[in-house]
């Protein structure tokens, strides 16, 4: 059985962050993470994310690249497969775009070319409903991957099944920093 888990980076960065937030999600392991999920071997763990961009001068981005580029490096080193999008700023704020699109297409296209069996989902993100239906249609199973507390209703009814985590299934995971 092909299974496929994906990470909406600042979808699951933002809710662990609630529930813990003295986690380094810099050290957090991933892949164990979702071997946990799916209870064994799985063939294909993406994680999506806005790409952060270093401006010369600034020292807050060249930090967050910096750690952008550590989370990168102790992903890659857990083969977890690293999608982009970028950030857009509006409003003196950065909000990220064409992640949630990638996530999107990524669910369809491996449903119509049966690319996997299964698709864990780990995000909150209601505007990947019509793919989510769209994988179904194709038969096969979504699941959602919420967190106690921040739990999507249209999600929790639309997937296919879902897995509620607790704070104390997150900390597992959790390396201290060295």
């Amino acid at each position: 059985m092909e299974v496929l888990v994906q990470f909406d980076g600042s979808n699951f960065y933002n809710k662990v962050k609630r529930i813990l937030p003295k986690i380094h999600l810099t050290h957090f392991s991933y892949r164990n993470f979702a071997e946990f999920l799916v209870k064994g071997k799985l063939n294909q763990v993406i994680y999506y994310v806005g790409e952060i961009r270093k401006y010369p001068g600034k020292r807050k981005s060249e930090t967050l690249y910096s750690n952008q580029q550590s989370l990168f490096l102790h992903l890659r080193k857990q083969d977890i497969e690293i999608k982009l999008g970028y950030l857009l700023m509006s409003d003196g704020k950065f909000h990220e775009k064409g992640v949630d699109v990638q996530i999107a297409v990524d669910i369809v296209r491996g449903a119509i070319k049966n690319e996997y069996d299964k698709c864990y989902l780990i995000s909150s993100d209601t505007d990947l409903l019509p793919a989510i239906k769209t994988a179904k249609d194709e038969g096969k199973k979504i699941i959602y991957v919420g967190f106690e507390n921040f739990i999507s209703r249209a999600l929790l009814k639309n997937c296919s099944s879902y897995i509620i985590l607790k704070k104390s299934q997150i900390q597992k995971f959790a390396k201290s920093r060295k």
